[in-house]
């Protein structure tokens, strides 16, 4: 028996990407800072699927909590077939205005503790056939946001990073996927403090459609999976146009 491990899985994208696996009849392994919301989709999944569940709780900003999970696993003997680092948030707002120390932890969670991740639980993977990486990234990461501005840098070191281990991993043949989703139905906007969201219904997709895709492009070992047309067309977008031109539209509607 083995294992799919999804960080940040009690909400939003998270959860979608946990139902979608179970579907797929992968056993899971949830991993968020709530007991409760955990315990109570883990009850929901094994009611519906023929599938085995687990929880564990941690807050992945407290110290060595990466590498505490990575041992967790180990001592139980829960082999890991897919990691899927979803684990993240984003700040909205100038960035001199913003606290330096939430700024620190957004960059921590986003980017250090998904390589820690990746590093402890490598060698497991490499023990499980037709193991699989997928690190959730964001369209924010194909163009500068100003006032998202160190969130996009920070999922931008994601995006690049999934495609540099990509490559490193081939040999172990270990696929890394790179999910890209748009703008999600989640909390994702209010924990940021962006209060005053302008996307019409159509440019908003649900967290479920957004793990359907995600998953099929996994299982088809696509470097990067961005949901959604009009996603798709703002990344084509944003390499093609200049870049001060992106920054310089998009600053406009981000502007506090």
């Amino acid at each position: 028996m083995n294992y799919t491990l999804i960080t940040g899985a009690s909400s939003g994208i998270g959860e979608a990407l946990a139902r979608r696996c179970a579907q797929e009849g992968f056993n899971l392994i949830l991993v968020a800072r709530s007991t409760e919301a955990l315990e109570k989709i883990a009850k929901e999944i094994e009611g519906k699927h023929k599938v085995v569940v687990k929880v564990y709780t941690a807050d992945l900003l407290s110290p060595d909590a990466a590498y505490h999970l990575y041992t967790h696993c180990q001592k139980n003997n829960w082999p890991i077939r897919i990691l899927i680092n979803n684990a993240g948030f984003g700040l909205w707002g100038k960035f001199q205005d913003m606290s330096l120390e939430h700024m620190v932890e957004m960059m921590q969670l986003n980017q250090q503790v998904l390589v820690e991740l990746c590093h402890f639980f490598l060698p497991m993977l490499k023990e499980v056939p037709y193991a699989h990486i997928m690190n959730v990234s964001s369209t924010a990461a194909f163009q500068a946001i100003p006032y998202f501005s160190v969130y996009a840098a920070s999922k931008n070191f994601v995006f690049t990073f999934s495609r540099a281990l990509r490559q490193e991993l081939k040999p172990d043949k270990i696929n890394v996927s790179c999910l890209c989703p748009g703008p999600t139905a989640s909390a994702f906007f209010q924990r940021a403090g962006f209060d005053k969201i302008k996307y019409s219904k159509g440019a908003i997709m649900e967290a479920d459609e957004v793990a359907e895709t995600a998953i099929q492009g996994l299982m088809d070992k696509k470097a990067v999976i961005i949901p959604g047309f009009s996603n798709r067309l703002g990344s084509f977008l944003s390499k093609h146009l200049p870049a001060g031109l992106m920054a310089g539209l998009i600053g406009k509607y981000f502007q506090p």
